[in-house]
């Protein structure tokens, strides 16, 4: 979609300080290196840097429209188009929210979760696809700056929109909701992710929560119906007892009493369930029911949580009024992203499960039981350091070690400072259990990959899997070049 820079100027509240207000623009960038004449540099200032003294930078690499919240002209920018703001941060999202409402007929789920929002919102969408034209998140355009940018792309053309939320810090997700104004949203889990900046699960759940605080009338929550901290939130649950003694803001709250929460899962209770469950080491096979009735559902990923993920995508794609054996029959041809622990066979026989993007204690564990349902000779697990656990950090990594520990993994590599406290977990409770299990612990990602080389077999299974910054990717492009 292309905008006119006055109209540009009218959904953030931005005054036009000099150039064409006639100009288009139809791409959006917050560094100086990427863009064009049809870009928009929306500066920012972060704790070290602002951005705003690289506009002339932007200009040299032919970007022509610029916000800022200086006020001034920069010298060696003689066809910038400026645009003066407040809070570039807070005009921003304005603007999203602007481009939201201009297509606020378009039903849109938006997605949270401490584990499993992307492939969540990749498997929903597969399943809205015979909707029409599906808009789903890109990249990583999950968050206060993300968003707004996927607001940009509603069309009116678009049939249905899933949107993926991520948070960080206590606040974001509120400010996130306010920009998207879902008809639906649905959270994955609750588990500890980003504990460190947020203290508790608790804490997380009341941020996940804030999802729905610019929910539109008549919306609807889908929770996990197998995760005690939001089966809670259920009426429909067993042990509802109401939302008075459950930590939320007092907006959320509100909103609480509106809408309604209906829940995915295996008990009988949820509204939505999954049954029958067939897991393989190449795909997941399993009956859903609702109240359109029941429809048989074969997924080509692996992994339990995959029947999970499938049985939302199922509940929101009839909600919105696709045919449940549709529905079932777009998720046969669903293809999981990279780095989300897709199956790859590479030359001499190994299987690599490459599961790099991110981690938490949850996660490794889904993807240890991908990898021990994975028929082979041995089963190697390369796995990194996960981040943003803060005092919650070595009992976290022991939880995965222990994990290991009880599987039938061959041989674990342990990766950086954090998953020291991994590796001894796995050989001390390894000993206990009297069985072989083969540890090394290494600091460097380097280390690693030669001693996984070095040990390397035909048959052999290898997962790979660490938070993001621990670079594991590139072991895996080592792998497939090797």
């Amino acid at each position: 979609m292309s905008y006119t820079v006055s109209e540009i100027a009218k959904g953030m509240g931005a005054r036009l300080l000099c150039g064409d207000a006639t100009r288009t623009v139809s791409k959006w960038t917050f560094s100086s290196k990427e863009g064009d004449a049809d870009t928009m540099f929306v500066p920012m200032k972060g704790e070290r840097v602002d951005a705003h003294d690289f506009i002339a930078d932007a200009y040299a690499h032919g970007i022509r429209v610029t916000t800022t919240e200086r006020g001034e002209i920069v010298p060696g920018t003689p066809e910038m188009t400026y645009l003066v703001v407040d809070d570039a941060r807070a005009s921003w999202q304005k603007l999203g929210a602007y481009w939201r409402l201009q297509h606020a007929a378009v039903p849109m789920i938006a997605v949270t979760g401490s584990v499993g929002k992307t492939t969540t919102k990749e498997l929903t969408a597969t399943a809205l696809a015979p909707m029409g034209k599906v808009l789903r998140t890109g990249g990583n355009k999950n968050g206060q700056l993300g968003v707004p940018q996927m607001m940009a792309e509603l069309s009116d053309d678009t049939d249905a929109a899933v949107i993926e939320m991520g948070m960080s810090l206590p606040g974001e997700m509120g400010r996130i909701a306010a920009v998207a104004m879902p008809t639906h949203a649905a959270i994955t889990n609750i588990g500890v992710s980003h504990i460190g900046n947020l203290g508790s699960q608790e804490a997380i759940r009341r941020e996940k929560l804030a999802i729905v605080n610019h929910l539109q009338e008549g919306g609807i929550l889908f929770v996990n119906g197998d995760d005690p901290l939001l089966a809670v939130l259920c009426p429909d649950c067993p042990d509802y007892a109401g939302t008075e003694d459950i930590l939320m803001y007092e907006e959320t709250r509100s909103r609480f009493a509106t809408l309604t929460v209906k829940a995915y899962g295996a008990a009988e209770w949820c509204t939505y369930r999954y049954k029958d469950e067939v897991l393989s080491e190449e795909g997941a096979a399993f009956v859903c029911e609702g109240p359109f009735g029941k429809v048989a559902v074969s997924l080509p990923v692996a992994g339990h949580h995959n029947v999970s993920n499938a049985t939302l995508a199922i509940a929101v794609a009839t909600t919105f009024g696709v045919a449940p054996e549709a529905s079932a029959e777009a998720l046969c041809g669903y293809r999981p992203m990279a780095m989300r622990g897709g199956r790859e066979e590479l030359p001499g026989g190994i299987i690599l499960l490459d599961d790099t993007y991110n981690a938490s204690p949850d996660s490794m564990k889904s993807g240890l039981s991908v990898l021990c349902a994975t028929k082979a000779k041995r089963r190697i697990a390369m796995l990194g350091d996960m981040f943003e656990l803060g005092d919650h950090s070595e009992a976290a990594h022991r939880s995965v070690g222990a994990c290991v520990a009880e599987l039938p993994v061959d041989i674990l590599l342990a990766i950086g400072e954090a998953s020291e406290a991994m590796a001894e977990e796995a050989t001390a409770r390894a000993a206990e259990h009297g069985r072989k299990l083969s540890v090394y612990s290494f600091r460097t990602k380097e280390e690693g990959q030669e001693k996984l080389f070095s040990l390397l077999r035909s048959d052999d299974a290898v997962l790979l899997k660490g938070s993001r910054g621990m670079g594991l990717d590139t072991v895996a492009k080592a792998l497939r070049e090797r």
